[in-house]
């Protein structure tokens, strides 16, 4: 275990802050176009005659693709420096957003968007690993929510810019558009961003073999139950399942103006942007656990007020803003929580595990909250999102703390 104020590898030519700058920024242009993709189903529904459940599928098999590539990481980067993959990765992604510009078909919309989940699938578990090398434990919750909260600073003004340019230019260039920055950011990664591969790989044999590690992951009752939590609370988690099934809620069966919807969908991202660093300084502060299981709650009345709010905007918008705090945070605190429980070269594979899961039971949530809604409502689809996370609480409760976790991380 990792004790605090010492950091993995003080001769490693990482350099941190460089490093969670441009991670944070390739974080943002992935989120700008996962937070576009909720304004762009509206109008690929009229314009290919889909339906909900169409949606549901299309976002449960881009995620799956996505999700596919996670658990390749922790044997990939023991052959390729973890910034080689992370710059390629953005390479890929943008080249996609271009080519989905291109789209005539939903099919061929869906193959494009699926290539870009293969591009964007390195930031998760690559990044937040090289992150967690590279900070000592008091701060590695406020870097990993750092590089979260860039993906969100990358979504705020998609309602703004991105519905800008949906209105000017159509969704095919908007995406070719939001293409541009992602090859960027992807050579600035590929110039600066270094490690020393070789020491990397000499201390990964020496933690055994990547089945060895695997095995030690699955097998601990601390990391099954955090990775339990990852899967179940996944049923309400952020861009994925919240964001665009509130989006068609506000603007399907309430009927509100687009000008309004993106004011609400506006006002949720702000939580996003606000809420990760809050939550990653509070849990190097306090600990994981009680800062997620406070979260996780709130997340839950959150989700029940706006049910209960309906079309009533003196009600829905005070309430967007901090539940969009609430639900957009746990994630990057319960990443730190695997991060302190899982040291070491096994941090590589505990993350790749830890996103295969995530994302894939991502694919499964996105086709039960659409077959849900269909079948029976948007409230009952709602109330599934809020035991999700009533659930994941629960799963965290049953984690034994050890005595330095239990306690605030800070000297």
């Amino acid at each position: 275990m990792e004790r605090p104020g010492i950091s993995m590898d003080r001769s490693s030519p990482t350099r941190p802050g460089l490093a969670l700058a441009l991670l944070a920024v390739a974080h943002a242009a992935i989120h700008a176009q996962s937070a576009l993709m909720p304004l762009v189903y509206p109008i690929v529904i009229v314009e290919y005659g889909l339906n909900e459940r169409d949606i549901g599928t299309f976002i449960a098999i881009t995620t799956a693709v996505g999700g596919s590539m996670q658990l390749a990481y922790g044997v990939l980067t023991r052959y390729v420096a973890r910034p080689a993959l992370l710059a390629g990765g953005q390479l890929i992604f943008g080249t996609s957003l271009l080519v989905a510009g291109l789209s005539q078909s939903i099919t061929q919309l869906l193959a494009s968007i699926s290539v870009a989940r293969i591009g964007a699938s390195p930031q998760h578990p690559v990044g937040n690993a090289l992150l967690s090398d590279a900070y000592p434990q008091e701060r590695r919750g406020f870097a990993i929510s750092a590089h979260i909260n860039g993906g969100n600073v990358g979504t705020i003004a998609v309602p703004f810019v991105g519905g800008a340019l949906l209105l000017a230019f159509g969704w095919q260039a908007t995406l070719a558009l939001f293409g541009i920055p992602a090859l960027v950011i992807g050579v600035l990664l590929a110039i600066f961003v270094r490690e020393d591969h070789a020491a990397y790989r000499k201390r990964a044999r020496a933690a055994g073999s990547v089945r060895d590690q695997l095995r030690e992951v699955v097998g601990r009752r601390d990391l099954r139950l955090i990775l339990g939590a990852s899967l179940v609370a996944a049923g309400g988690r952020g861009l994925d399942i919240v964001a665009p099934f509130m989006v068609l809620y506000l603007s399907g069966p309430l009927d509100l103006d687009d000008g309004t919807v993106r004011l609400l969908y506006a006002l949720l991202l702000v939580g996003a942007v606000v809420g990760p660093v809050i939550a990653g300084v509070l849990s190097d502060r306090i600990g994981r656990r009680p800062t997620l299981i406070t979260y996780y709650l709130l997340s839950a009345v959150g989700i029940t007020g706006f049910v209960a709010a309906g079309a009533n905007l003196l009600f829905l918008v005070p309430l967007l803003l901090p539940f969009g705090t609430a639900v957009f945070s746990e994630s990057p605190v319960l990443q730190a929580y695997l991060a302190d429980r899982a040291t070491g070269p096994m941090r590589d594979v505990a993350f790749a595990v830890y996103f295969t899961f995530a994302f894939g039971i991502g694919a499964f949530w996105a086709f039960v909250i659409g077959f849900v809604v269909e079948a029976f409502s948007y409230p009952i689809a709602f109330g599934v999102m809020a035991a999700s996370y009533v659930a994941a609480a629960l799963l965290l409760i049953a984690v034994r703390e050890r005595s330095e976790e239990a306690a605030p991380y800070r000297r």
